[in-house]
């Protein structure tokens, strides 16, 4: 069965996500046998991480909708906007008294890559076809 693009928007977060928490829960976990400053370090980058990624989906299912020419524009600007918040979040957290920011770091990188892996899965099970050869055609040229 083949799908349509728009199920990308819906199956690969709907996939991704569940993978994510629980690499985000175990990363709080194995962050509070160091103590509450490695538990909360691990619950704040794992959840700015997860935030960060699920977000693109959620944006990019408003964006398909835009005129094709405009599309790339307001990508690229939503993903500054998105970097600029990430990078302002870890500027404020890495002044926070009681987070631990290695903590916080390997939790964002855990639940990275967790989100990629997941989202690759998800991805190779879509089905989508890469080209349309069209109806009514033959496969002999003329």
């Amino acid at each position: 069965m083949t799908r349509s693009a728009d199920d990308v928007f819906s199956v690969v977060p709907r996939r991704s996500l569940p993978p994510v928490v629980l690499a985000w829960a175990a990363g709080t976990g194995v962050g509070a046998l160091w103590g509450s400053s490695a538990a909360l370090g691990a619950l704040v980058g794992g959840g700015l991480a997860t935030a960060f990624l699920a977000s693109t989906f959620l944006l990019l299912r408003v964006l398909k909708h835009v005129e094709p020419a405009l599309s790339l524009a307001l990508a690229l600007m939503v993903y500054l906007l998105k970097v600029t918040v990430l990078a302002t979040a870890v500027l404020v957290l890495r002044d926070l008294p009681g987070v631990d920011g290695t903590a916080a770091a390997a939790s964002a990188a855990a639940c990275t890559v967790v989100w990629s892996a997941a989202a690759c899965a998800a991805f190779r099970h879509l089905r989508l076809p890469v080209f349309d050869l069209g109806a009514g055609r033959s496969g002999a040229g003329g």
